[in-house]
């Protein structure tokens, strides 16, 4: 058993090693710094915890250790993935080409002046393969030519506020945006899309020169964010006005719906609905979704609702969707 003098060393020792290794946690984001704090204090706090009973109960120590290794897994898999990572892309091999960001952000601008969408859609997806330019830039521009990324790098309230502005709300829009600047100025996807809003939907380029110049003042943002921010301010406010389709090809809900990310074909085929309120398909999918994988019964029996109340359907659709939805119900029942 340790004297009180080796245990309280012991402790500190570890205290700051598990401080270091919680930053490597990969839902530490900087977004919310709150949310962030607690994160890894509960996390040190459980870790000292468990090594203070090994300490005094060595009996215990594989079985402890143990816990301490689950609690640390995810850190120490980061940890060992960012290591390899500059092994592999280490300086010492090739000097680093400051420019690269910025020319390969501007092939894809002009791209887009061009209007080749589907080159530029191409570059963007090889680049955010490779890892050799800004990811969330590199997304949020997919999310701009009308690619919809995964909502594990978008926050909820950004992809509401994206709806909103879809459809003309854009008070709503703005108030969440600035809502989102507010907690986290460094908040890039938050302040590109109120540049735009302003720029492209309210014609008040000085408003998004504001946010423009607060964001190239943030010492945690990027010289490519801004520089890109630029560019596309200028063009957004040549563009009037105009609300945005929304196209999603049905191949893409599925693998969505087979990778489990419910949630994302949901918002999808939400805001879909909002710019297509006659498609039947995506009607009929927004309820499966909801029935079959999300076991809703009672949003999927609302959304059948409002098919049988939408005058743009016929009585042998209004009728097909009531039979889906009975089978979808037995199903779930013979599951059980």
């Amino acid at each position: 058993m340790p004297s009180l003098h080796v245990n309280l060393i012991v402790l500190a020792v570890a205290a700051t090693i598990f401080r270091w290794l919680s930053s490597f946690d990969k839902k530490v984001t900087g977004e919310n710094q709150t949310a962030d704090r607690w994160r890894r204090g509960v996390r040190c706090v459980l870790a000292l915890l468990v090594l203070e009973v090994i300490l005094w109960r060595p009996t215990m120590m594989i079985l402890l250790i143990a816990i301490l290794v689950m609690i640390w897994a995810g850190c120490l898999a980061e940890l060992v993935a960012r290591s390899f990572r500059w092994l592999v892309d280490s300086t010492a091999e090739r000097a680093f080409d400051q420019g690269k960001n910025l020319r390969e952000l501007d092939a894809i601008g002009v791209l887009i002046r061009q209007g080749k969408k589907a080159e530029a859609i191409r570059l963007c997806k090889m680049l955010k393969q490779a890892g050799e330019v800004d990811r969330a830039t590199l997304e949020l521009t997919l999310e701009h030519l009308g690619v919809p990324q995964k909502s594990a790098t978008r926050p909820g309230p950004l992809n509401t506020a994206s709806r909103l502005r879809s459809q003309g709300k854009f008070a709503a829009a703005e108030k969440i945006l600035k809502s989102m600047l507010r907690k986290n100025p460094a908040n890039t996807d938050a302040a590109l899309l109120l540049i735009r809003l302003y720029a492209q939907d309210l014609r008040r380029m000085d408003l998004a020169m504001k946010v423009l110049e607060s964001l190239e003042q943030h010492p945690r943002v990027s010289r490519g964010h801004t520089d890109f921010a630029r560019r596309s301010m200028d063009e957004w406010s040549q563009d009037g006005p105009k609300p945005e389709t929304v196209s999603v090809p049905a191949e893409l809900i599925d693998e969505l719906v087979t990778q489990s990310y419910f949630g994302t074909a949901l918002e999808i085929l939400e805001q879909k609905l909002v710019e297509q309120p006659d498609d039947f398909n995506s009607w009929l999918k927004f309820a499966e979704v909801y029935a079959v994988h999300c076991d809703n019964f009672n949003r999927a029996e609302k959304i059948v609702g409002e098919i049988a109340a939408n005058p743009a359907f016929s009585s042998e659709q209004i009728q097909a969707a009531k039979i889906k939805l009975e089978e979808w119900r037995g199903n779930a029942a013979r599951r059980w």
